[in-house]
């Protein structure tokens, strides 16, 4: 999320005509403070983060400014059981699991609250089922097939299915090699009962593969030795909305560029309060995989 949550981080500003006779100087309207609050929680068994920062100035090189004195934390409506978020640099308010159990379940309604100055910032979502992951392949190419790098290198490949009922789920697929992450926009991967599109009867069949493009791991390469991991989180519609939206902000441009639109939000700010809230929230599901290339 950090490259799709830099887009919710640019103030908005507009831009004077010069002259090549008269140079005039012109303040840029930076626009008004925003808490942007980036809140991806899963049930890893991991620490879990989320980032509370403010937005700033379009030509700034800095790293966003964090909001150092919030309050973070998380509510499971369904166990009723509170979890707090503990502050730690940069923005991050991290939650640190001190058992093997993890804090998020499938099935169970959550709130979080952000407190900044004395106002409440919230969020609802309700925590989705992932997908059933069986495998990884990987193909070896040996750079003579005019298709990806011209020297030997292996692709891999996404093996898994989705559960057919009249629930829809919508996955977002992360592909990591050797530990890090793609996460340019264009590596994007995403899927809708593991196609292109909702599936409610598939003819009595339990579980349905998934189907190109989302079996396709961004088209990177690998060589012998890499390792390639893939993880299946579990989004709601409105986050696979909200992703899409985002990345197509950020690659919005050239010739056939459409006008700049608000990027949509689930945080709900107070009413009264001077300082609104952008960003997203969710709880997910998550199953993973890691493959040594031979």
């Amino acid at each position: 999320m950090k490259t799709i949550f830099k887009f919710l981080f640019i103030s908005t500003a507009f831009f004077g005509i010069t002259s090549c006779e008269d140079v005039v100087q012109i303040k840029l309207d930076e626009g008004s403070k925003l808490y942007v609050i980036d809140a991806f929680v899963n049930n890893t068994r991991s620490n879990q983060t989320i980032r509370v920062l403010t937005n700033d100035n379009y030509f700034s090189n800095r790293e966003a400014p964090p909001v150092t004195n919030a309050t973070v934390i998380l509510k499971d409506l369904t166990a009723n059981k509170q979890y707090n978020f503990n502050y730690t640099s940069k923005g991050n308010y991290v939650f640190a699991l001190a058992t093997t159990d993890t804090i998020s379940k499938i099935g169970h309604q959550y709130e979080l609250n952000v407190i900044v100055d004395g106002n409440t910032y919230t969020s609802i979502c309700l925590q989705k089922r992932t997908a059933i992951l069986d495998s990884i392949s990987a193909v070896y190419n040996d750079g003579t097939s005019g298709f990806g790098p011209p020297n030997p290198s292996y692709n891999c490949f996404l093996w898994a299915r989705d559960k057919v009922d009249l629930v829809p789920d919508y996955y977002w697929i992360k592909t990591f090699k050797n530990d890090t992450l793609f996460d340019k926009p264009s590596d994007l991967n995403t899927a809708i009962d593991g196609t292109g599109g909702e599936v409610t009867n598939a003819g009595g069949a339990d579980t349905l593969d998934f189907t190109p493009p989302a079996i396709f791991l961004g088209f990177n390469s690998y060589k012998s030795g890499d390792k390639c991991k893939v993880e299946i989180h579990s989004i709601s519609r409105e986050t696979n909305n909200f992703l899409f939206q985002a990345v197509a902000q950020i690659q919005n441009g050239g010739l056939f560029a459409t006008t700049p639109e608000n990027v949509r939000t689930n945080i709900t700010t107070p009413s009264g309060a001077k300082t609104k809230a952008v960003g997203w929230f969710n709880m997910a599901t998550v199953v993973s995989k890691t493959k040594l290339i031979p």
